[in-house]
């Protein structure tokens, strides 16, 4: 009997037995996939790359530049004074405002005992006791009645020296801080170079006339800014008066001022008085009004205090502060690692500004430089840039540019996760890439 075929038979059949067309989709598929693997992988590999790349900014320097101009009005006329040689400062950046003989070398009498505060302060504690030679007791002339053999701290001979000029207690502190005079006066050329009074040479502690001892109103500014810059010497030097101990008497010895300048300005804060004959009367005054700190430098004067008014009047009624940076402000970032991204804040140590005068043709230049990757770690306060403030093109203040904050570099699993999944980020970005056209 002949059999009967069915659709049933049929379907059995073709579930038997694919067809090359099903075959040929099987093998496609394996292509596919494969293919959209090795895609992947080269993606990956791609990605690898770009995040290395994204990651190396090597040890290159950033650089920022900006202007800043004067104010515009109506410039004042520069005062006359009766001083032989005048200089004003501005305490702040260091720059004379007024000049008058400024670099002559003359005698300067007493204002050189602020070279011996800055020596003493530098060598010594204050806290030091020093014990009174009879050279030092014998010195002459202006002297708080130190006898020999007695005992005094460096602290009360400062007050002795700065607020009376006592002529005995700048003795016997070069004495001890230096071990004699000559080495003592070593220490204050040496001291006054450094801080940039290259035209001054000093014999003495106390500023007693003697061959080759003298300085210029420039020189004296300068000092006097150091002066004021260190906040013991400015506590002492605005100081009218200072009891120290005296044994054996009824009463201690009273260190009286000569500072007129204190009496007479509001505003003033310092410094030194000075007087002989072949040096004339001479002043070192500070004073401060407005956010702004002025120095006033007068040498063989016969109107010493009016004269140094007569500056701070000029300095303080017409000129404007320019702010470069203010201490803690962000300049930007420094990258400590590159996997994981660790950045440390980059800010101003210091703050940093200057006077001009308004109407002047006056044009500040401000450059921040800074490290574009620091180091392996990095503490708090340590300087990854500067700062440099120029004025007219010449250069003028210089501060630092330090990390904010310490931070540490991560270990190395840490790095090697952050660097996969990074570039894990940049294939998502590459597949991403084509849908963002819509």
């Amino acid at each position: 009997m002949k059999k009967v075929y069915t659709d049933k038979d049929l379907d059995r059949r073709r579930r038997r037995k694919p067809s090359r067309l099903a075959k040929l989709n099987i093998r496609n598929w394996r292509l596919w996939v494969a293919g959209v693997v090795l895609l992947l992988v080269l993606l990956f590999f791609v990605s690898c790359l770009l995040t290395a790349a994204d990651g190396n900014i090597g040890f290159s320097v950033s650089e920022t530049t900006r202007q800043i101009k004067a104010p515009t009005g109506s410039k004042a006329a520069a005062p006359g004074v009766w001083a032989n040689a005048a200089v004003l400062m501005d305490a702040e950046s260091g720059r004379v405002l007024y000049d008058k003989n400024g670099d002559a070398k003359l005698p300067i009498a007493s204002t050189t005992k602020m070279v011996t505060a800055l020596v003493v302060r530098e060598k010594t504690k204050l806290s030091d006791k020093v014990l009174i030679s009879k050279a030092a007791a014998d010195v002459g002339e202006e002297s708080i009645g130190l006898t020999p053999g007695e005992t005094l701290s460096v602290d009360q001979l400062l007050h002795a020296m700065l607020i009376q000029s006592a002529n005995d207690a700048a003795y016997a502190l070069a004495e001890h801080t230096g071990g004699s005079i000559k080495a003592f006066s070593d220490l204050m050329n040496k001291k006054a170079a450094e801080l940039g009074a290259t035209s001054s040479h000093f014999v003495n502690p106390h500023g007693l006339d003697a061959p080759g001892h003298y300085s210029t109103a420039r020189d004296l500014a300068t000092i006097g800014r150091a002066v004021m810059a260190d906040p013991v010497l400015a506590k002492i030097v605005v100081t009218k008066t200072y009891s120290i101990p005296w044994p054996g008497h009824p009463g201690p010895r009273v260190a009286v001022g000569h500072n007129e300048i204190l009496t007479q300005y509001t505003a003033a804060n310092g410094i030194k008085t000075g007087y002989t004959v072949p040096a004339g009367w001479c002043l070192v005054a500070s004073a401060s009004k407005d956010g702004k700190s002025l120095i006033a430098s007068v040498l063989n004067s016969s109107h010493r205090a009016a004269d140094a008014i007569a500056m701070f009047n000029y300095g303080f009624n017409n000129t404007a502060r320019i702010v470069f940076a203010t201490a803690g402000q962000k300049l930007g970032d420094s990258r400590i690692s590159s996997f994981p991204r660790r950045s440390v804040p980059v800010v101003s140590k210091t703050t940093m500004a200057a006077l001009t005068f308004v109407g002047s043709t006056d044009v500040f230049q401000v450059r921040v430089s800074m490290q574009k990757k620091a180091g392996r770690s990095v503490k708090a306060g340590e300087q990854l840039g500067k700062i440099e403030a120029s004025l007219n093109n010449s250069p003028l203040e210089n501060g630092q540019a330090v990390a904010k904050t310490s931070k540490g570099h991560p270990n190395v699993l840490a790095g090697f996760v952050a660097f996969i999944w990074y570039s894990f980020c940049w294939t998502g970005k590459i597949i991403a890439a084509p849908f963002r056209i819509f």
